[in-house]
């Protein structure tokens, strides 16, 4: 249809053009006689049109054309007219050079005719596209239906005699074209944002960066970064070294079509390298016998055996970073092991830059020469087998058998056994699909020990079966002899490495004498109890792992004669690793059939003791709950749970803020995050955001379902406090606070490194020990409520209350605290 247009316009411009040709050339060879005065006199372009109608004959020769001229637009006729003016000779006119000068401005107002007659959009399209009177630069640059649209504004603004020059109607479609340019620059800048690897976000940037560089609206994108060496104009990220610290970085993006242009800029702070926790071997040989299996990093312990003849042999570990540090023995990598005859454990000891560390080990076996002696007609029987293996059943909830998982027993020559507990794929597929029709979410594993004689246990799990167990919602226990290890789906659902717990009981008496006098010295004991009446009960346990500052319950088993007495007084002595202690109480729970243990939730591994700890005698009067009306700002799920554990996301934090604030009456908002407008936490992110307590993580996405760390707790919590002591400076966290404490994991340079001071300085979040604050750890709604009820100034009574939730009995270390956020 556009070519048939494109045809009908060029064959009427020929037949307009052809007939005026016709109607000017004489009907003889003589020529009209006739006065051109008229013509050379005009003076204006009322005169000259007159002229044209008048003495048409001079100019014409027939009527015809005479009324082809009478039936232009009155736009066309004042053209034709003022043309015949400007290129009037100074001579003036002769018949000859009038008729071809009229001719000449009719041939050129043709194209403006055809403009000006055009009655639809699709004509005047069609006319635009095959013509070279207008500057079409910008125009092209559209779409076809935005032509379109373009045409039919020109139609619609058009004046009734029509557009008097080829000039006014450059105008126009420069003005209609440039609008619709300029919204699109507008839309793409407003849609425009970065993309951050996963687990990235504009604080916290580690990866190399997504810039797009097309708008949806067709514009171009150009990215212009202040410091290259960081962060490159496509997007690449160069990580500072340490000493040089973190970098804020702004990139500024160009978005242009055509000359039209805007920018936007974007404010990144990329992290510096920290020192690699790297502490993975790469490959292990050595250089006689061969490994009992295949290298696997995830595994920590390896056998082999060697023949009488073998006096020593070399270990060949080689680390996966080349920065850490290998020790065999606590000695040389390059100097050769001595072997004696019988068992000889070898152990690799890889520490990464950081101070992490990982033990490979490898029990080698030398044999007895008599085993070898082809001469011998009779040998005694072979040493037991250094290594066995065995399975156990993956249970449900109910303690249902669901598939079986397979555990590696390495006995050493004392008789002490170290168990591996091996979790594969298909396992682990197997026990998902099982749970999915049992309907249960929890897979427990038991490890059967009844010589009492396991000295350690090395629990392994690959990335890829974490990922199946995050994306499967499981929770995981395995109840080893001496501990049960529970681990939520939403402590795994924030880790994202091979995961390994190693689990070390410490089984002499003298171990356990050491702790319990340990343990009597301590302050933190001393202020519960009596020290004389301390008491180390059970079988203290060491625990190492790699999952740091993420919630895990553990259960230790209480001894079957502990009395009633003991058992109303009891807690957990924690050694932690960093050389600080801490005492919690626990809650009494079944460990096992016929056995009682001690629960308790921890987030940092060391060693865990219970005590027999009897509490001073002393009056406590309790506060009284006469005139303390506060309604709930948490809520719970609705099957009941609170889920003290759970990462608390940054709609949830908005919500609570602005449930406090408005009473539970939150007014409804319009979003202004684009991820937001359907969310259930429109109206509360938009409320807290009013109070200028939260910020989006850019200037149109809020993140609502992301994680709030502990850092961005500070920094809302230092906006809290800023804001009410203006208004009221005699709250308990406004009076002038001492010194904040010099966190080592909170750089000078730390985007909230202020926050976190004014937080920490006015108790309302304090380090998790003396010298770290953790910024980059993920808040739990447990201690979330702790929190806010100090910023809310809620007061926390310590009275007999029913459970609000069935997964937060009162024996949980914050059960009083969600009981104040919680009830109604």
């Amino acid at each position: 249809m556009i070519f048939i247009q494109q045809s009908k316009r060029k064959i009427l411009n020929l037949i307009m053009i052809f007939t005026l040709v016709a109607c000017l050339l004489p009907l003889s060879s003589v020529a009209a006689k006739s006065d051109l005065t008229s013509f050379n006199t005009a003076t204006n372009t009322e005169e000259m049109k007159l002229a044209m109608t008048t003495d048409w004959s001079v100019l014409h020769y027939t009527a015809k054309a005479n009324e082809l001229f009478q039936s232009f637009k009155l736009a066309d006729q004042n053209y034709l007219a003022n043309k015949l003016i400007d290129e009037r000779p100074q001579s003036g006119y002769t018949s000859t050079t009038l008729r071809q000068t009229y001719l000449n401005a009719v041939n050129n107002r043709s194209y403006l005719i055809n403009v000006n007659s055009t009655t639809d959009s699709l004509t005047l399209w069609t006319v635009f596209i095959d013509d070279d009177h207008l500057n079409y630069n910008n125009y092209n640059l559209l779409t076809v239906e935005d032509q379109d649209e373009v045409c039919k504004q020109i139609l619609l603004g058009r004046p009734n005699q029509g557009y008097e020059s080829i000039e006014t109607l450059q105008s126009v479609l420069d003005s209609k074209v440039s609008s619709l340019l300029i919204q699109k620059v507008q839309l793409d800048k407003d849609a425009l944002n970065i993309q951050y690897a996963q687990g990235d976000t504009s604080a916290n940037v580690t990866k190399n960066l997504t810039l797009p560089i097309i708008g949806d609206n067709g514009t171009t994108i150009n990215w212009i970064s202040d410091k290259p060496e960081v962060v490159q104009n496509n997007g690449s990220i160069v990580r500072p070294t340490i000493s040089t610290g973190n970098q804020k970085v702004t990139l500024t993006a160009q978005i242009f079509i055509g000359n039209f242009v805007d920018t936007k800029s974007f404010t990144i702070d990329v992290i510096a390298l920290s020192k690699s926790h790297n502490a993975f071997l790469k490959d292990l040989t050595i250089s006689q016998g061969a490994l009992n299996m295949a290298f696997n990093k995830n595994t920590m312990s390896y056998s082999a055996i060697v023949t009488s003849k073998v006096d020593s042999l070399f270990v060949n570990p080689l680390a996966e970073d080349k920065k850490a540090e290998i020790t065999i023995n606590g000695r040389s990598v390059a100097e050769p092991i001595k072997l004696v005859t019988g068992v000889n454990t070898i152990k690799i000891l890889v520490t990464a830059e950081d101070g992490s560390q990982k033990l490979y080990t490898i029990v080698v076996t030398k044999e007895n020469s008599s085993t070898n002696s082809e001469n011998t007609s009779t040998s005694e029987s072979s040493p037991p087998s250094p290594t066995e293996s065995f399975t156990v059943n993956v249970e449900s909830s109910n303690g249902k058998a669901v598939s079986k998982t397979t555990i590696k027993r390495l006995v050493d020559v004392d008789g002490l056994v170290k168990d591996e507990v091996i979790l594969t794929e298909a396992s682990v597929l197997e026990t998902i699909n099982k749970l999915k029709e049992e309907k249960s979410d929890q897979a427990r594993i038991v490890i059967p020990n009844s010589q009492d004689n396991v000295k350690q246990v090395d629990i392994s799990i690959p990335n890829n079966i974490v990922t199946l167990l995050k994306e499967s919602r499981l929770n995981l226990e395995i109840s080893a002899y001496d501990v049960s290890v529970n681990v939520s789906n939403e402590s795994l659902a924030t880790f994202s490495d091979n995961l390994y717990f190693r689990l070390i009981p410490l089984k002499g008496q003298a171990e356990q004498s050491q702790v319990e006098e340990r343990a009597k010295k301590e302050s933190i004991v001393q202020e519960i109890a009596n020290s004389s009446f301390s008491k180390v009960l059970g079988q203290p346990m060491k625990i190492e792992t790699n999952m740091q500052n993420r919630p895990v319950l553990l259960t230790l088993p209480l001894p079957t004669d502990i009395t009633e007495e003991q058992l109303n007084h009891l807690a957990i002595y924690i050694e932690h690793s960093d050389g600080t202690k801490e005492v919690v109480r626990g809650k009494i729970v079944e460990y096992q059939k016929g056995i009682t243990g001690l629960q308790f939730e921890v987030n940092k591994f060391s060693t865990f003791s219970i005590l027999y700890l009897p509490e001073k005698e002393e009056e406590v009067k309790e506060p009284t709950t006469e005139g303390v009306t506060n309604l709930p700002y948490i809520q719970g799920y609705p099957d009941d749970t609170f889920r003290p554990n759970a990462p608390v996301t940054r709609a949830q934090m908005a919500s609570m803020f602005a449930r406090q604030l408005t009473g539970n009456a939150i007014p409804q908002a319009k979003a202004t995050y684009t991820d937001t407008f359907q969310h259930d936490a429109k109206d509360a992110i938009e409320f807290a955001k009013e109070k200028g307590l939260f910020k989006g993580v850019t200037a149109t996405n809020f993140n609502p379902n992301g994680f709030i760390t502990r850092a961005q707790m500070a920094t809302v919590a230092a906006r809290w406090i800023e804001q009410q002591c203006v208004e009221r400076p005699d709250a308990d966290f406004c009076p002038p606070t001492s010194q904040s404490a010099v966190f080592k994991d909170v750089s000078d340079h730390h985007w909230a490194g202020q926050a976190i001071d004014t937080v920490n300085a006015a108790e309302i979040m304090t380090g998790i020990t003396a010298d770290t604050f953790n910024p980059d750890g993920f808040l739990t709604r447990a201690q979330a409520v702790k929190v806010l009820n100090r910023l809310f100034e809620r007061q926390v009574l310590i009275e007999d209350q029913t459970p609000l939730f069935k997964d937060v009995p009162k024996h949980h270390w914050a059960f009083y605290e969600i009981q104040e956020a919680a009830k109604k």
